[in-house]
């Protein structure tokens, strides 16, 4: 699977065939925005998917049954000493959470467009409760797009975990698995057919398959193609925007049907210093590398890249990890098996989002950063070097490690 956001999250390629082609795909992305909204007033943009409606506004029309799980709620998650990071966070830096309402519901003749888990009823109008971020579903090539004239129609009753970020590791753990466990306190072990894209990748399936309750099927369907659906369970994210602090007991039991599933000790020693290298990315990669490499090397670190191991032995390596270092990226989310470790992410903006942040005080984990002044966006794609000098302090100071 690869990032469904066309142009604008994609690094410039160097070629210039190739970074003609990029610049182009975005000129004509954004004159299609423009040029056309004179047509949209007058009445063009209801043949085009661009509305995003709230699925408790639809209560008593194509929205039924709509049930609480968890009641929204305000926490502080902050510990002593976090003042260092949180003085520079983008979203909380009071170090308190608003944690939404999370819900589950059912529409009627739902639409479904598995590339992006969208979720719209019968006028294509897209359940902002299957988005989370709707910036991101902006982005994407199926927004302003317009609508099919021919859906396949499923009669029965269908969900999904699979949302616009599933290609992404963190995202995978954070956003998607969560809501397999709130469909299974809803459906209370009645049957259900979770959609899927044919494409969806190897440690998505793997995962999947480990945790899905016996009431639960998997059907495979094509990314790109709209789906009518006679009923959708539509599950809420339990996250929010930069946000992987969930309700008590997610992470603990995605955790342990995994590990369990694939025969692991649940009490892994710890005994392990890795270091996530983003060598094989496209973008947000170390540019001075081999030097911190070896710096890390003194204090016992291995480079690793999760991307070329076996869910099971990435699974196997968190547990027991004693230590974690790396850059802002999605193979961080790998922390869920790591209770009791410590976490060192270099952030390359100056004000960092705060997703690590939040689920290593979730799961248990200590969290340090190290923040450099590169870039102000989130979704980053540029490469950065990192400060030497700043890291090895962190590691020997706060952290108290010593090396080896």
């Amino acid at each position: 699977m690869h990032q469904p956001y066309g142009p604008g999250l994609e690094i410039v390629p160097d070629e210039l065939g190739a970074k003609l082609a990029w610049a182009m795909k975005k000129v004509i992305r954004k004159a299609d925005k423009t040029l056309l909204k004179p047509l949209d007033r007058m009445g063009l943009e209801k043949l085009r998917v661009t509305r995003l409606i709230e699925a408790k506004d639809r209560v008593g029309k194509e929205v039924n049954d709509l049930r609480i799980i968890h009641e929204a709620q305000r926490v502080n998650i902050a510990r002593p000493g976090d003042e260092a990071f949180l003085d520079f966070a983008k979203n909380y830096s009071s170090g308190e959470i608003n944690l939404p309402e999370v819900f589950v519901c059912e529409v009627s003749s739902a639409r479904y467009y598995p590339h992006l888990g969208l979720v719209a009823n019968r006028d294509f109008e897209v359940f902002r409760d299957s988005v989370l971020l709707p910036h991101r579903f902006q982005l994407s090539p199926a927004y302003r797009s317009f609508r099919p004239r021919q859906i396949t129609h499923r009669a029965g009753t269908y969900s999904t975990i699979q949302r616009i970020d599933s290609y992404s590791f963190w995202h995978w753990f954070a956003d998607c698995l969560p809501q397999l466990l709130t469909l299974e306190k809803y459906m209370e072990g009645r049957p259900l057919t979770l959609f899927v894209t044919d494409d969806l990748g190897r440690f998505q399936r793997e995962s999947l398959a480990l945790m899905l309750p016996a009431n639960m099927t998997i059907e495979a369907v094509p990314g790109k193609k709209w789906i009518d659906t006679d009923h959708f369970i539509l599950p809420s994210y339990l996250s929010g925007r930069c946000n992987g602090y969930l309700p008590d007991g997610y992470y603990d039991e995605i955790r342990r049907r995994i590990v369990r599933g694939f025969g692991l000790p649940e009490n892994a020693p710890k005994d392990r210093r890795i270091y996530l290298s983003r060598a094989g990315a496209k973008r947000r990669r170390i540019e001075n590398e081999s030097a911190l490499m070896e710096m890390l090397a003194e204090y016992g670190f291995v480079a690793v890249r999760p991307e070329t191991m076996s869910l099971r032995d990435q699974v196997e390596m968190f547990q027991r990890a004693e230590v974690i270092v790396g850059p802002h990226g999605s193979g961080l989310g790998g922390i869920v098996f790591s209770p009791g470790a410590k976490l060192l992410v270099f952030y390359s903006e100056p004000r960092p989002s705060e997703y690590f942040y939040t689920m290593a005080r979730c799961v248990g984990v200590e969290h340090y950063g190290v923040i450099h002044p590169f870039s102000y966006d989130e979704d980053c794609a540029d490469d950065f070097p990192v400060d030497l000098e700043r890291i090895e302090a962190t590691l020997s100071g706060p952290m108290g490690l010593s090396k080896r």
